[in-house]
């Protein structure tokens, strides 16, 4: 890859001239001349510009489920709650607001890019347009209107909520391609290449990402329409009361809480395992899920059976830390913040940044030892679901 963007820089500087008719160097595969011809010169894009095209590729609105069942959508796109409001978020809030990150480019502008917790009404938090109203009700009323019993059903319904907020949330950033690519309106051609050659690497990232998610898709998508939830793999922590972290995301597990590697993650031939994270609040217990398919049974039960190696009591903690490491889709409470220790906060931040740079090689920080102290709720049970140790 590396010898492809030396050919690409020794070309675009050696030549003095490439045809106006000829493709552009960057990849766009369109003409030079429609594209980076006297790109040098052009008006750099607006940070109004960058905010406004976020916005719509992070509000657009559809409605996930598989073709077969597009027929039966009724009533509007619904902003849905990833995590249930009136039970989960409300129980955890202070004065309606809970503490989450907001992934617009204003806050990251604001913060240099850097993770930083700020205050979000329990209206607009864990928030997607992601389904029908319709499908909203009829695919999540086992979650909604009955009591937590870690069935197959609803174990399945909470990983499949999980996987479709990460499936709409990559999709907005590949259709960000466009932006990217005039990021270097009015820049030099050596900035012009650089920030050509990350867009290229990012994309290629990003594409594999989403060919992963569309294999997995597939397999959820035939569950839902066979109405058969027995390839549910689930491990489903109670506690006594709500946890003060509500998560919903999904993630390709690359290392186990060994440091073991499970899953050569840039190895991009290759189909990747996935796992889904849940915490919520049914009104009687807090429920935190790791659940998967059996098409990842691989990786996601080594890496629950890596976790349940562990004394008891560092099950919680350990989860806390994959949560910050891995997902952006997290909602604290903020009474739990305010009393953590500041090392422990930098500890989680440091986490968070982690997984959310695009410069540092994964890793498996977090996951050998508990880095931090935090105050949880007791653990009352472990179930499995679907599998055995």
């Amino acid at each position: 890859m590396r010898t492809f963007w030396q050919v690409i820089r020794r070309h675009f500087v050696v030549n003095s001239r490439i045809g106006r008719n000829d493709l552009c160097w960057c990849g766009s595969n369109k003409k030079y001349k429609k594209c980076h011809l006297n790109r040098d010169k052009q008006e750099p894009i607006k940070y109004w510009e960058i905010n406004q095209a976020f916005q719509k590729a992070n509000s657009r609105k559809e409605c996930l489920v598989p073709k077969s069942l597009s027929l039966q959508c009724s009533g509007n796109i619904i902003k849905a709650h990833t995590v249930p409001k009136t039970s989960s978020l409300r129980a955890i809030s202070q004065d309606g607001h809970v503490l989450g990150y907001k992934m617009t480019f204003e806050s990251m502008r604001k913060h240099s890019g850097t993770p930083t917790f700020e205050k979000i009404g329990v209206n607009q938090a864990s928030t997607f347009n992601g389904f029908c109203k319709y499908h909203d009700d009829v695919l999540f009323s086992s979650l909604e209107k009955e009591r937590f019993a870690a069935t197959k059903k609803q174990c399945f319904s909470l990983s499949y909520r999980a996987f479709a907020k990460e499936y709409y949330a990559k999709s907005a950033v590949l259709s960000l391609s466009p932006l990217r690519n005039d990021a270097d309106k009015g820049k030099t051609i050596q900035e012009q290449i650089d920030i050509q050659m990350n867009n290229y690497l990012f994309e290629l990232g990003t594409k594999a990402a989403m060919e992963d998610l569309e294999y997995h898709k597939a397999y959820f998508d035939a569950a839902l329409e066979a109405h058969d939830y027995d390839n549910t793999r689930a491990v489903v922590f109670i506690l006594d009361e709500p946890p003060p972290f509500m998560v919903c995301g999904s993630v390709n597990p690359d290392y186990d809480f060994n440091g073991a590697k499970l899953q050569e993650l840039m190895d991009l031939d290759k189909r990747s395992d996935c796992i889904s994270v849940t915490s919520y609040y049914d009104g009687c217990k807090g429920i935190v899920v790791l659940s998967w398919l059996e098409n990842s049974d691989v990786s996601c039960q080594s890496l629950m059976r890596s976790l349940l190696s562990k004394k008891k009591e560092l099950y919680l903690p350990f989860v806390v830390q994959y949560i910050f490491k891995y997902f952006e889709n997290v909602f604290i409470a903020p009474n739990w913040w305010e009393k953590l220790h500041t090392d422990s906060k930098n500890m989680l931040t440091a986490l968070t940044s982690d997984n959310v740079s695009t410069h540092d090689e994964p890793n498996s920080d977090g996951l050998l030892e508990v880095v931090a102290k935090y105050e949880l709720p007791k653990l009352a049970e472990v179930q499995l679901v679907g599998w055995s140790l």
